[in-house]
């Protein structure tokens, strides 16, 4: 019997992420800079160079700049230092994969570094046992061009080029103004709060921390952020109750039972749906399932890994079970999905369980017209948890088949199932 590794799906958003050490001196959330839509350039090409966003501003594995941008980085191991040399090198485009994850921690380091045998001081944070910088800071250091465009988020290296510094404008009004509509600090109150959902403590203290930002309130309370929360607009979908709700009214919501408040269970529907959503039809579910395939290869690209093909009977698979998990959510048992078929009158292949190696599961939300689509709230699932991306990008996968369907109260549900 083919042995499957199913990555346990609930709440992707939350269940993936690790939880910081208690009492880690000085930790700080870092968050995956894909996650906020940014890529990198080397000139015309797209690299993929290991990024967090820290505290809003953008640090790179020190290794993979300097491959791009072509100069030495080395390890001595006698004096403990970091050897930069600025003899330059033709710069490494590929082979270079963006492994961040979600839920990762940084520490600032005092980590000796030396660029041509002369010591200097730069910020620097230590992730996962790698030493990342500013690419400014080290653009700077080199001397190479670093250029951010802002309608387009690209972060753009040219090697070749002259540092030049970043001006930014002054604000016309010195304001502390409220946020109104999400922006890129609330993905990481976000992700701070998701980081520590099961803390009361720790989300009031996250509130206490953006409070001042979010609402424009120099000595701003819980019940400020609750407000200001519950308010605002342009949030995403919840993907942590699938409630199909803001996930900002889903932290205000939090944030009261962590203040002490009772908090009324809503089971109603936001006020631009109805029970249903909009219709969601056949033609739908087979795109987001064709959709689906492209977004996987496109992930499993940026790290070395071969592009999975469409297997017919894993799309047969997925789609049976996605229609299941409309009626009851859980992973699929092996034989049950035989079982199912025979006993539904459906012709189905003897070994067709055998061919599934892994499977993945997950809420997509409904279709409301505002937000992220369905297959994009998935697959933002998928990517966000540690188990579910491990499965989508194990590189003994060779075939596919992708499943998404819609139950009767409008909530969709999306399955994947990986061959070998």
């Amino acid at each position: 019997m083919t042995k499957r590794i199913f990555a346990t799906a609930i709440a992707a958003a939350v269940i993936a992420t690790s939880l910081p050490t208690a009492g880690a001196a000085n930790a700080l959330t870092a968050v995956p800079t894909r996650t906020k839509g940014q890529a990198v350039y080397v000139g015309s090409t797209r690299v993929y160079p290991t990024g967090y966003n820290i505290n809003d501003n953008n640090y790179f594995k020190l290794r993979d700049v300097g491959k791009l941008a072509g100069f030495g980085v080395n390890w001595n191991e006698d004096t403990r230092t970091v050897e930069i040399s600025t003899t330059r090198t033709a710069p490494e485009l590929t082979g270079i994969t963006d492994t961040a994850v979600t839920g990762a921690t940084a520490k600032p380091t005092d980590q000796r570094i030396t660029v041509d045998g002369k010591e200097v001081s730069m910020t620097a944070y230590k992730i996962k046992g790698n030493n990342y910088v500013k690419l400014r800071d080290i653009g700077k250091t080199i001397n190479f061009g670093v250029s951010f465009n802002m309608a387009t988020k690209a972060v753009s290296i040219d090697p070749n080029g002259t540092y030049v510094e970043e001006v930014k404008p002054t604000p016309s009004t010195p304001t502390a103004a409220a946020i109104t509509k999400w922006n890129s600090t609330m993905d990481e109150f976000n992700e701070e709060m998701i980081q520590n959902h099961s803390d009361k403590d720790k989300l009031l203290a996250i509130a206490a921390k953006y409070g001042p930002t979010i609402t424009g309130k120099a000595n701003a309370t819980t019940a400020d952020v609750i407000s200001a929360l519950e308010s605002m607009t342009g949030a995403p979908l919840d993907a942590i109750s699938f409630d199909d709700k803001p996930v900002s009214l889903y932290w205000a919501k939090q944030l009261r039972k962590a203040n002490g408040e009772t908090v009324k269970e809503d089971t109603s529907v936001s006020d631009n749906q109805t029970s249903t959503g909009a219709t969601v039809t056949d033609a739908m579910l087979r795109q987001w399932e064709q959709e689906m395939i492209v977004r996987i290869n496109e992930e499993r690209a940026k790290v070395g890994a071969p592009a999975l093909v469409q297997d017919n009977d894993l799309m047969w698979s997925a789609q049976f079970w996605a229609q299941h998990l409309t009626t009851e959510w859980r992973h699929a048992v092996y034989g049950e999905i035989k079982e199912l078929a025979d006993a539904q009158g459906i012709p189905v292949k003897s070994n067709i369980e055998d061919l599934i190696n892994g499977e993945n599961i997950t809420g997509a939300g409904r279709l409301t017209g505002i937000g992220y689509d369905p297959m994009t709230i998935a697959m933002n699932n998928f990517m966000a948890s540690e188990g579910h991306r491990n499965t989508l990008l194990n590189t003994d996968y060779t075939r596919v088949g992708i499943g998404f369907a819609v139950s009767a109260d409008g909530q969709i549900y999306c399955c994947q199932h990986f061959g070998r």
